[in-house]
């Protein structure tokens, strides 16, 4: 029986000393935190603002974009497979960042957009172009799948200007593919036109053998 209450008294000593041990520490914790009071308040309270002053002094920037379904002309008709020259998106992208950033496409959309004309210094034409070609970016979303995304400092005309860059970016892209299959239809285009005048040609004569035989034959008939 002694020896359990002696059990029990070392036990209570022990945890005495364990909550005595941590009352310092939290003591010791709160005895810091209230001598750098200043150091962890003022941030809290001076970061807020110095955000609110970057948001309203700090340039606003405007973000648009479009996507673009570009298929190549022999997956939407076999028949085509071998007039059609194949885009290759994804092999091009260097090929499309420098088309999309072209003195050529630049240019037509600066115009159309009135910040050009002709008589345009170059050094005007060369500043316009290049803030041009800062705020605009071309990526791949999927397979045949492009997105164009624009960046400005005035929300007025980002939705016309986007929509005279990707005119004129696409025109660009299919140009060749168009041309090829525009060349090669007028080439077949020829081609027909000649074999209708030699089937004209063939068919006239097959009539007029076809009389002729039909005259000897009634001849010699009556005879």
């Amino acid at each position: 029986m002694g020896h359990f209450h002696r059990d029990q008294r070392q036990r209570f000593r022990t945890a005495e000393g364990v909550m005595t041990d941590l009352t310092y520490r939290l003591h010791h914790i709160l005895a810091g935190a209230w001598r750098r009071r200043y150091l962890i308040v003022l941030p809290i309270l001076i970061l807020p603002l110095v955000g609110l002053v970057i948001g309203l002094t700090s340039q606003k920037r405007f973000s648009a974009h479009t996507s673009m379904l570009i298929q190549e002309t022999a997956k939407m008709n076999p028949f085509l497979k071998d007039l059609a020259v194949s885009s290759m998106l994804k092999e091009r992208m260097a090929t499309l960042q420098t088309l999309l950033h072209s003195r050529h496409i630049l240019g037509k959309v600066a115009e159309e957009r009135g910040l050009l004309n002709d008589e345009s210094e170059d050094s005007e034409r060369d500043l316009v172009i290049e803030e041009l070609s800062d705020a605009l970016k071309v990526e791949m979303e999927g397979k045949d799948l492009i997105r164009i995304d624009y960046l400005s400092n005035r929300p007025d005309g980002m939705k016309e200007t986007l929509e005279s860059v990707s005119k004129h970016f696409v025109e660009q892209l299919l140009a060749p593919e168009r041309s090829s299959i525009k060349d090669s239809a007028h080439f077949l285009s020829q081609h027909l036109q000649q074999r209708r005048i030699d089937l004209d040609a063939a068919e006239t004569a097959l009539a007029n053998f076809k009389n002729l035989h039909a005259r000897c034959t009634a001849g010699a008939t009556r005879r």
